[in-house]
């Protein structure tokens, strides 16, 4: 028997323990013990997992005690960050780092990694142009873990484990909408994240504002009723168009977020590394990535009277707009490398927030139109074969361990 100990730190999503969790319930329960240390608000999603959690508490050297103790008795064969640079970010409440897992245990140590940062030389971009890079972290681990999607579906080199999501969910995707007499369902599902202005800058705040705006813009315009069921901190807190049947859930467990997301029309994000994105594709949920691809001096515009009308009323306060991938911390250039040549990006629809009409016949297509709903789905199941040649989480994770 193996166990395994994972390590998900954050608190403001659960998009690293998601992901951490998939690979940990695909693991063979007759060969593999698993175990989460947890941030305290964490703690009650991963149990509804069916996962053991080992929620810290807010005082450091009290959280390093605990951990010495846990390691002690858990006897890990393994220890494994969800997110290495979330675990670093938690040091100030946690006492963990990449760090003191790497000295203070005798233990061999691995991390997921999301995005394939050593591609991106770990320069990371962020809205408003800033750059940083990240501090090498990931060169401390033994054992690199990937999963798949983002990562492309191929082998890694050594010392990494390219891993598929769990593909026992997978719905093929209908050529037609279940109930066409009935307004279709989009689903919006926001992050407490995501109200986190990481880089402390204006346009960042800026967008935080006016991207549900635009988004409620675009549905409003295609002059039908449309029911929007949003999950997420915080509700919509402007006047709601009368086309739009409009409801706020601020949480759900796992199987009714499920729920939610398989009933769906259309998955509609402004985040391509989008955890519900994946869950999406493998239900086989239609889904469109709104981003940006440039550098748009859009105050500019609505001085001089260029704008189009729709969108000088829907973000009367964009200044300047810049490229990202990921809402609203950026990212564009960041995720290029993992996104290249990567057939995930072609199992949903991507459009510019700006590109009215491009967004409009994207909506179109994937609500109503057979022929796009196939394609798609041709390309899902490209994926899903691709996926299906990687060897399995438990078999793959023996042969690293073995090689340690």
């Amino acid at each position: 028997m193996k166990r395994i100990l994972f390590f998900g730190l954050g608190h403001l999503s659960n998009g690293d323990i998601s992901i951490a969790a998939d690979f940990a319930r695909q693991l063979p329960a007759g060969e593999y013990e698993v175990g989460f240390v947890t941030a305290p608000s964490a703690a009650t999603y991963v149990r509804e997992l069916g996962l053991t959690a080992y929620p810290l508490g807010d005082v450091p050297e009290n959280n390093l005690e605990l951990t010495d103790q846990l390691v002690a008795d858990f006897r890990p064969d393994l220890l494994v960050a969800a997110d290495a640079f979330t675990l670093d970010y938690s040091t100030g409440w946690s006492g963990l780092s990449m760090s003191v897992l790497r000295h203070r245990y005798a233990t061999p140590l691995a991390s997921f990694d999301q995005y394939d940062y050593p591609a991106a030389d770990y320069m990371v971009d962020f809205y408003s142009g800033h750059r940083a890079r990240f501090p090498r972290l990931l060169t401390k681990c033994d054992l690199l873990i990937r999963n798949s999607p983002l990562n492309r579906p191929a082998p890694g080199e050594p010392g990494v484990l390219v891993t598929p999501m769990a593909c026992r969910d997978w719905s093929p995707m209908p050529l037609r909408r279940a109930r066409p007499d009935k307004p279709p369902t989009v689903l919006l599902v926001n992050s407490r994240w995501e109200d986190v202005n990481v880089v402390r800058s204006p346009p960042m705040s800026e967008l935080m504002t006016a991207m549900p705006r635009i988004i409620h813009s675009h549905l409003a315009a295609l002059g039908r009723p449309v029911r929007v069921v949003h999950v997420g901190p915080r509700r919509w807190a402007f006047p709601i168009a009368e086309s739009i049947d409009y409801r706020h859930v601020e949480r759900l467990s796992p199987p009714e977020f499920h729920a939610r997301l398989a009933g769906a029309d259309l998955f509609l994000t402004g985040n391509v590394v989008s955890v519900t994105l994946t869950q999406a594709v493998y239900s086989g949920v239609p889904s469109l990535v709104l981003q940006n691809p440039k550098t748009l001096d859009v105050g500019r515009l609505i001085r001089d009277g260029s704008a189009p009308a729709w969108l000088a009323d829907a973000a009367p306060a964009l200044s300047v707009a810049y490229p990202f991938r990921v809402f609203p911390w950026g990212w564009y250039e960041f995720l290029a490398p993992v996104l290249t040549d990567n057939p995930y990006v072609d199992c949903f629809h991507t459009a510019g927030m700006f590109e009215r009409r491009r967004v409009q016949e994207s909506l179109g297509a994937l609500l109503d139109d057979a022929t796009s709903r196939g394609v798609l789905r041709d390309r899902q199941d490209t994926l899903r074969h691709r996926l299906a040649q990687l060897p399995p989480p438990g078999e793959a994770l023996g042969a690293a361990l073995s090689a340690l």
